[in-house]
């Protein structure tokens, strides 16, 4: 935002992020939410928990950076239940496993310069989230090379294709919801995780259960 930009405009620029969370978790009804505890994945000053926490039991949100959770903190004080946490950039070790019902991340993956540790927080994102809950996450879909891989920093980070994000859901259990975006700067996707084992039972019953299952 601007250097003279106030708190409501601020927060004002996360309309559209927010839309798009809330489109999202329509896809349980209203009366199955309400204990819902979230977690954000690179929270900033807040802009996001500020609007997101009228719709959960409990909202917690993660960055690397002490200086911007001392912003949040002072940012959602009058939130009593949005928690923002330092953490290390690599994992969610403060949260035990299956803590939360919805999970997100919009703008951080993309400025992460290492493929494996955006491998790392997906690995994570697997353990925290309860089965059945969602994950709505945002990915640099834009095409590898070797001579990009090798210039990857914090402003233009690691890249991933559509076809690698489907091999890790595969191999973890996760139902894609949404792919798009592929092949930009600003892919998204959605997952709903599920028991160990549900992929395989799925395609027992049909050879094309999975083709079907990622085009909803």
């Amino acid at each position: 935002g601007r250097r003279d930009q106030d708190d409501a405009g601020f927060f004002a620029t996360a309309t559209e992020v927010i839309n798009s969370l809330e489109w999202e978790m329509r896809r349980v009804p209203a009366v199955q939410r309400g204990g819902w505890r979230a977690l954000e994945i690179g929270c900033g000053p807040g802009r996001l928990m500020r609007p997101m926490a009228r719709h959960f039991a409990e909202i917690h949100g993660v960055d690397v950076s002490d200086e911007m959770i001392a912003r949040a903190r002072e940012k959602l004080a009058d939130i009593p239940n949005a928690f923002p946490h330092a953490t290390d950039g690599a994992s969610l070790s403060l949260f035990p496993d299956e803590s939360f019902e919805f999970l997100y991340s919009y703008a951080v993956f993309q400025h992460i310069p290492s493929r494996e540790v955006v491998y790392q927080y997906l690995r994570e994102i697997h353990r925290v989230l309860k089965v059945g809950g969602l994950a709505r996450l945002q990915f640099n879909g834009l095409q590898r090379s070797e001579d990009i891989d090798a210039s990857y920093n914090t402003w233009a980070g690691a890249r991933f294709s559509a076809s690698e994000l489907l091999d890790f859901t595969r191999e973890r259990d996760f139902q894609v919801l949404v792919l798009e975006g592929t092949a930009t700067q600003y892919m998204w996707t959605t997952w709903r995780k599920h028991e160990s084992g549900w992929l395989d039972a799925q395609e027992n019953r049909a050879p094309d259960a999975q083709i079907r299952i990622r085009r909803i």
